[in-house]
C-alpha cells in the first residue's frame, strides 16, 4: 500500500491545490519584474499582511504548469491571466481567514474526519488500493483514514486535514450563517414553475440594428460635444493610459519554407517505404512522432473510414484516386502538407469508402526565415533611431505601420494582443524613442510611445472615436425601430407574419427604387438587400426558458409570445439592440402548482442556491471593498 500511495501523492497534492480550494463559492484555488524600479519583495498586501513574492510566484508557476498539462494548445493570454487569478484567490483566502478568526469559527476533529470521509478527492476513487472488484470501496478508504501511521508517513494527508479544519468547514459554516434566511417566496417559485412549464409556438420578425447604415455627416460636432458633457463619468480613468505607434514585420512563410517542408515529407515517405516494418505499422510509428495533427498523431495518423466529401477537397481528391497500399506525394491543403497512406477501400450502399492514415506537417516560418526577419527588424530599429520613425518606414515593403488605441498597464495591446515586453516599454519611467525588438506568434514589433494620458477624465479628442461609435449605434437603433414600426403598420392580425412579408414583396412596397414615402417609413435600411435587414423565424413548441436558436435562453421574446393571446401580434419589442414583432400561434395551459411535487421541490432548491450565492457574493464584495488591499501584480507580471 505504501508504494501505491507514494505514487498517488503528486496527484493528490494537485487535487488539494485545485479541487479542494475550489470547494466553496469563492475558494477556487517565470516572472518578469519591471525594469528600472526598486525590486519588490512581496506580491501585495491585504489589510497589512504581506504576501511573499517567492510564495506567490510558486503559485503562479504551478498553475501555469497545470495549464500546460493538457494536449490542446494554450493561448498566450491564458498564461498572462494566471497572476491576476492567483492574486484574487490569495486576497479571498486572507480576507476569509481574517473573518473566521474574528468570528471564532472553527471545526472539530470529528467534523474534519466526517468531511474527508464523505468527500473523497477526485482520483482517490479510482486508486487501485481503494477498489474492490473495480468499484471504490468506502471501507478500505475509511480504514486508511483511521490509521494514525498514515498521517505521520504522508504529509499530504496532514495538509488535507489542516486545510479542511482551517478553511473548508469554517467557510461552509460562514456561508450557512450569512445565508440562513435564503428562502424563495411562493410567488418566485410560482413564476419559475410557470417559465419551466409554459410551452409556446410563435413566429417572429427580427429587425437587425447593425444592418442599417449611418451617414457619418449625420454625427455633428454638437452631438459629440453634448454626448461628452452628458457622460463625463464614463470617460474617467483611474490609471495612466498609453497609445503607441507600432511597426510590425509579419512572420510570413516563404516559398523556400514550403519547399523545405515538402522535402521533409518526401524524405519521410522514403524512410517509411524502406523500413523493415509492415507499411501501415511503419507509417503509424512515424506519424506518432512526426505528425502535427493532434487529433490523429497518437493513433498513428489513423483517420478511419470516410466517404467522399468528408475531407477538404485537395485531400479528398488524392485519397480517392490512390490504390490500396500506396503513399501519396506531399499534398497541400489549408492545414499544411500531408502524405497519405490508403490502407483499404470498400463499397458500402453504393458508395466508395477509403480507410487511410496521414502525416501532417503544418507550414510555419523556418528558423532561417525567422532569423532573417529578426535581423530586418533590428536593422529597421537602427534606421528609426537615426532618421526617425516616419522617414524610416516610408516606402518599406513587408511591414505594417499603425498605432493602437489607448490601453492600461497589464492590458493586451489593442489590435495586437499580448506582446511580451510591450507594457514594460510603454509604462517605463525612462521611455526610449523606440523599443527593442519584441515578438509574438504573429510577427516582430517595434514600438514608440505616441501619447500618454494620466488618470482623470480623458480628453475629448481621445474619446471622440468611441463617442462616434456610440452615436452610430443609437442612430442605427432609431432607424431599425422606425423600420419595425413600418412593418407593424402593414401587418394584419388575421394573417401570418410570413404571409405579410410575402405580400409586401409582391406589392413592391419594399424594393429597389422604393418610393419616398416608403423610404421615410423604413428609414435608411439597405432596401436593396432587405433580407439582411430583417429575419423571419418560426418556433415550434418550446418552453420559455429553453434555448431558441438566434435568440437565446430565457428570452424576452419567448416571454412576450407566452403573454399574448393565440393569434395576436405584439407591439415592437426591443431585445439586445434589435427590434422584434411576435405573433403567438399556440400555447399550452399550465397546471396549478402542486407544492409537494418533486418538480416544485427542485425549483425551490435551485432558487434557494441562487439566492444564497447572491447573498454571499454581495457580502464578500462589500467586505472586500472595505479592506486595505495593495497589489503589485501589474508591475511584477506586466507582460
Amino acid at each position: 500500500m505504501i508504494n501505491k500511495m507514494r505514487e498517488l501523492a503528486p496527484v493528490i497534492m494537485l487535487v488539494i491545490i485545485i479541487t479542494f480550494i475550489g470547494g466553496t463559492i469563492f475558494l477556487d484555488w517565470g516572472m518578469n519584474i519591471a525594469g528600472g524600479k526598486e525590486r519588490i519583495n512581496y506580491a501585495g498586501k491585504v489589510d497589512g499582511k504581506e504576501i511573499p513574492l517567492s510564495y506567490f510566484d510558486q503559485q503562479v508557476t504551478q498553475e501555469r504548469q497545470n495549464l500546460g498539462q493538457g494536449n490542446s494548445e494554450i493561448p498566450p493570454n491564458e498564461y498572462r491571466m494566471v497572476p491576476q487569478r492567483v492574486w484574487e484567490r490569495e486576497v479571498s483566502r486572507i480576507l476569509l481567514q481574517n473573518v473566521l478568526k474574528k468570528m471564532k469559527i472553527g471545526a472539530s476533529a470529528e467534523e474534519v474526519f466526517e468531511y474527508i470521509k464523505r468527500n473523497p478527492m477526485p482520483g482517490i476513487d479510482t486508486a487501485s488500493i481503494f477498489l474492490t472488484d473495480g468499484v471504490f470501496d468506502t471501507t478500505k478508504y475509511v480504514e486508511f483514514l483511521n490509521n494514525p501511521d498514515n498521517y505521520d508517513y504522508y504529509p499530504w494527508l496532514v495538509n488535507i486535514e489542516q486545510y479542511t479544519r482551517e478553511m473548508i468547514i469554517p467557510v461552509q459554516k460562514l456561508e450557512n450563517l450569512l445565508t440562513a434566511g435564503a428562502f424563495p417566496s411562493r410567488s418566485e417559485i410560482e413564476h419559475q414553475y410557470f417559465i419551466d412549464n409554459q410551452k409556446v409556438s410563435f413566429e417572429y420578425i427580427q429587425v437587425k440594428s447593425d444592418k442599417f447604415q449611418v451617414d457619418s455627416s449625420e454625427i455633428t460636432d454638437q452631438m459629440i460635444n453634448e454626448y461628452y458633457k452628458a457622460n463625463q463619468d464614463s470617460f474617467k480613468t483611474n490609471e495612466q493610459q498609453v497609445q503607441v505607434y507600432y511597426v510590425k514585420i509579419p512572420k510570413k512563410v516563404t516559398e523556400k519554407d514550403r519547399q523545405i517542408y515538402k522535402q521533409e515529407l518526401n524524405d519521410l515517405k522514403q524512410r517509411i517505404k524502406s523500413s523493415e516494418l509492415p507499411l501501415a505499422e511503419a507509417f503509424g510509428e512515424e506519424a506518432k512522432f512526426e505528425s502535427d495533427d493532434p487529433g490523429s498523431a497518437a493513433s498513428g495518423g489513423d483517420l478511419g473510414w470516410f466517404s467522399r466529401g468528408r475531407m477538404v477537397p485537395e485531400f479528398d481528391s488524392v485519397a480517392f484516386s490512390m490504390d490500396t497500399g500506396e503513399i501519396s506525394e506531399p499534398v497541400k491543403t489549408q492545414f499544411g502538407y500531408h502524405i497519405i497512406l490508403v490502407e483499404d477501400k470498400k463499397e458500402e450502399n453504393g458508395e466508395i469508402k477509403v480507410k487511410a492514415r496521414h502525416i501532417l506537417r503544418k507550414i510555419s516560418p523556418t528558423i532561417e526565415t525567422l532569423d532573417m526577419l529578426s535581423e530586418k527588424c533590428d536593422s529597421l530599429r537602427n534606421e528609426i533611431l537615426k532618421n526617425g520613425l516616419t522617414k524610416a518606414v516610408k516606402g518599406k515593403e513587408g511591414i505594417e505601420f499603425d498605432s493602437t488605441d489607448f490601453f492600461k498597464k497589464g492590458d493586451p495591446l489593442p489590435g495586437i494582443g499580448y506582446l511580451t515586453g510591450a507594457g514594460q516599454f510603454a509604462f517605463s519611467e525612462d521611455k526610449d524613442n523606440v523599443s527593442e525588438r519584441l515578438e509574438n506568434t504573429d510577427g516582430f514589433y517595434l514600438l514608440s510611445v505616441k501619447r500618454t494620458i494620466d488618470k482623470g477624465t480623458m480628453p475629448l479628442d481621445v474619446v471622440r472615436p468611441r463617442i462616434i461609435k456610440e452615436l452610430q449605434v443609437t442612430l442605427k437603433k432609431s432607424d431599425a425601430q422606425k423600420f419595425a414600426k413600418s412593418l407593424l403598420q402593414k401587418s394584419g392580425q388575421e394573417s401570418s407574419l410570413v404571409d405579410m412579408l410575402n405580400s409586401m414583396k409582391k406589392t413592391q412596397v419594399i424594393e429597389e427604387g422604393v418610393s419616398e414615402k416608403a423610404d421615410q417609413d423604413s428609414s435608411k435600411a439597405d432596401l436593396k438587400n432587405d433580407d439582411s435587414v430583417y429575419v423571419y423565424g418560426k418556433i415550434d413548441s418550446t418552453a420559455i426558458s429553453s434555448y431558441i436558436p438566434g435568440i437565446g435562453y430565457n428570452s424576452k421574446i419567448a416571454t412576450a409570445a407566452a403573454s399574448l393571446p393565440e393569434g395576436k401580434i405584439s407591439g415592437i419589442i426591443e431585445y439586445r439592440d434589435d427590434f422584434y414583432i411576435v405573433k403567438t400561434i399556440w400555447k399550452n395551459s399550465v397546471d396549478p402548482v402542486v407544492w409537494d411535487s418533486p418538480d416544485v421541490k427542485r425549483i425551490e432548491e435551485n432558487l434557494k442556491q441562487q439566492i444564497k450565492q447572491k447573498i454571499y457574493f454581495d457580502w464578500y464584495t462589500s467586505y472586500k471593498e472595505q479592506a486595505d488591499i495593495v497589489s503589485n501584480i501589474t508591475d511584477l507580471y506586466l507582460d
